[in-house]
C-alpha cells in the first residue's frame, strides 16, 4: 500500500498517536507546513502516527517537534529530495545535552545506525516524513539512479564533549543548547588516515575525499557537506587549528582544475552561466567555506574519518534549538 518503508511498523493506534501528540505539543488537528508546489498540508495527526510507526518513544516528542518543523521548511525543499534521481537521504544531525538525555549513541558505528533505538528510530522516522509527504501525498515517486540506504534511517549524534563548540553553533544556535539539524545528503565517504603525524595531512587527505573528480558539488558551483570527525583526527587537528582555521584550510586545499573536470565529462567544456565553469582555473565545489560544517562523533581506535556529502539541490544545514525537559 506504500504506507511504509518496507520495514515491520507498529501499528499507529489512536492511543499511542495521543500520546505521541502529547508529547509534541500538538493537538490533532493542527497543521504544520506543507509543500505548497504539491498543495500537501502536513498535519500534526500524521507526524506522530510517523513517530509511532518509527518506533520512535514518546519522550523523544521535544526533539521531533523542532525535527519536524525542519522537514516542512520550504527552505529544506523535502519534494526535491523525494523526486531527485542523486542518492540522497534526510540526514539528521542531533548535538548538545539532549545526546546523553535521549540516549543517543555516539561513539561505536555513530555513523552507521549505531545499533541504538534513539538514532535508528528518529531516523527512521525523518525518512518516513519524506515518505509520506512525498511519494504518499502525490509527489512523483522516488527516481533515485542508485539510491541511498540512508533512506531507511540516517541520524547521527555528536560527542557531547568536543574539542571545539558543538555542531550546531555552526548554524548560529546557542553553544549551550540542545538542537537537531537536517540536511539533504549523499551517503558516506570513509577517510582512512593512520599515519598522519599533523593536521595538515589529516585535513589534505580529507580535502582530498571532499573534492573528489565524482563529487556531485562540481555539477553546480554550491554544495555543502558534513564531515564528520573521529576522535584520533579530532585530538590531532584541534591541537593546531580552531574549528574555522579547519574550516578555512579545507575550503582552501579542496579544489581541482577546471579543465580536468571537462576533459572527464564532469562539466560543459563550453562555460556554462549555471555552472560558472572559467577555463584554465581551479574549481571548488563550495561557494563559501561556511558550507562546509564539522562534526565530532565516532569511536576511539582506528583513525578514521567521513564526509557526508551534500545533496546539491539543497544547500543548507537548518538546525532548530530542543527545548529542555
Amino acid at each position: 500500500m506504500g504506507w511504509s518503508d518496507g520495514l515491520p511498523v507498529v501499528p499507529p493506534y489512536r492511543s499511542l498517536v495521543d500520546g505521541m501528540l502529547d508529547s509534541m505539543g500538538w493537538s490533532a488537528d493542527e497543521v504544520v507546513g506543507g509543500i505548497e508546489a504539491q498543495r500537501i498540508e502536513v498535519g500534526a495527526a500524521h507526524l506522530a502516527a510517523a513517530a509511532v510507526m518509527a518506533g520512535c518513544r514518546p519522550e523523544y516528542g521535544r526533539l521531533l517537534r523542532p525535527l519536524s518543523e525542519l522537514l516542512v521548511d520550504p527552505e529544506f525543499n523535502l519534494s526535491g529530495v523525494e523526486v531527485t534521481t542523486g542518492g540522497d537521504a534526510v540526514l539528521v544531525v542531533v548535538s548538545g545535552p539532549v545526546v546523553d538525555q535521549l540516549g543517543f549513541e555516539h561513539q561505536a558505528n555513530a555513523v552507521g545506525g549505531a545499533n541504538c533505538r534513539a538514532n535508528a528510530t528518529i531516523g527512521r522516522f525523518a525518512q518516513m516524513v519524506r515518505l509520506f509527504c512525498g511519494r504518499g501525498g502525490g509527489v512523483l515517486p522516488t527516481h533515485g539512479t542508485m539510491g541511498h540506504p540512508g533512506r531507511l534511517s540516517f541520524c547521527v549524534a555528536e560527542h557531547p564533549a568536543t574539542q571545539w563548540p558543538p555542531f550546531h553553533t555552526q548554524t548560529g544556535i546557542r553553544e549551550d543548547a540542545s538542537a537537531v539539524s537536517i540536511m539533504a545528503a549523499e551517503g558516506p565517504n570513509s577517510v582512512n588516515n593512520h599515519y598522519a603525524e599533523s593536521a595538515e595531512q589529516i585535513l589534505d587527505t580529507i580535502a582530498d575525499c571532499l573534492g573528489h573528480a565524482g563529487a556531485t558539488n562540481y555539477y553546480w558551483h554550491f554544495g555543502t557537506s558534513v564531515v564528520v570527525i573521529g576522535p584520533a583526527h579530532a585530538e590531532t587537528i584541534a591541537w593546531s587549528y580552531t574549528r574555522d582555521d579547519a574550516r578555512h584550510f579545507l575550503f582552501d586545499r579542496t579544489r581541482r582544475a577546471t579543465d580536468d573536470l571537462a576533459r572527464l565529462g564532469r562539466m560543459p567544456a563550453v562555460p556554462r552561466e549555471k555552472s560558472r565553469v572559467v577555463a584554465g582555473t581551479m574549481r571548488s565545489p563550495f561557494d563559501h567555506e561556511s558550507q562546509i560544517h564539522l562534526l565530532e562523533s565516532g569511536a576511539p581506535g582506528g583513525r578514521f574519518s567521513a564526509v557526508i556529502p551534500g545533496w546539491v539541490g539543497n544547500y543548507n544545514v537548518l538546525s532548530k534549538v530542543v527545548e529542555a525537559a
